[in-house]
């Protein structure tokens, strides 16, 4: 039985034809975002891990307990925000803090610098310093850019569940002394297995029924499928070989 309380996340391969047809099944129940273009945007996300990919390997070794440190913007604008989030996943459910940050302070923070680093909300304060706490606790650094495109879609009965297209997927290593400043010239798309795109349902307590009869409709099969360790893969910057472990992990 599903924990009514908790939150969580379901991710799934689709290629364009079951994408079209999803698309024509969610529109009678979610609204596209409000945020960007017909609910589109880019979602820019560099992820912290140690220097031997703890956080990364947690991932592939499927442990059900688990998190990703990451610093995400939608933009590189002075006046578009800068989240410092913190998102875990203890058995199948999801916990998520974010806290708004001031983007002259991402830096410092990021390469571990003393600090004080003020949140840009009072009330998000404590997230931000459970954030730092973690980052100076195991010394988390800059490991990996990762950015896409994400097609929205918020359900219209007020229960917070989400649907979204990742697609577009790219990434790059980030500068070591500037780490926040990505090169724009530099992001390598990264493919997934076959034309596919990944779906991500996000919900509390019970799956919704518009959900179940997108997931049933199409026969589709849960995935773990990681954006940060498809990236760190696809550059080479992670010590095992991909091709030689192969691709179980993705599969639930």
């Amino acid at each position: 039985m599903p924990d009514l309380r908790a939150r969580y996340e379901f991710k799934y391969l689709v290629d364009a034809d079951q994408m079209d047809w999803i698309r024509r099944v969610v529109r009678t129940y979610c609204d596209p975002d409000a945020y960007g273009d017909n609910g589109k945007y880019f979602v820019n996300s560099l992820y912290l891990d140690t220097w031997d990919w703890m956080l990364a390997r947690q991932t592939i070794e499927g442990q059900r307990n688990r998190f990703k440190l990451r610093v995400r913007t939608y933009g590189w604008e002075d006046s578009d925000p800068v989240f410092a989030e913190n998102k875990g996943r203890v058995g199948t459910s999801i916990l998520k803090t974010r806290a708004l940050m001031d983007r002259k302070y991402i830096d410092a923070l990021l390469l571990g610098d003393a600090g004080p680093f003020p949140a840009l909300k009072e009330s998000h304060q404590a997230d931000l310093d459970r954030f730092r706490n973690r980052v100076d606790f195991l010394s988390f650094r800059p490991r990996l850019w990762v950015r896409y495109i994400r097609e929205a879609y918020g359900s219209q009965y007020g229960d917070g569940a989400r649907l979204t297209f990742d697609t577009s997927l790219e990434a790059q290593a980030p500068d070591l002394d500037r780490p926040f400043t990505p090169d724009h010239t530099q992001w390598l798309p990264v493919p997934l297995e076959g034309p596919h795109q990944i779906l991500e349902m996000k919900f509390n307590g019970a799956f919704p029924f518009w959900m179940q009869r997108i997931v049933h409709g199409l026969e589709l099969r849960r995935v773990s499928c990681s954006k940060y360790v498809q990236g760190a893969e696809h550059l080479g910057e992670v010590p095992w070989n991909r091709l030689e472990r192969g691709l179980g992990w993705m599969a639930f």
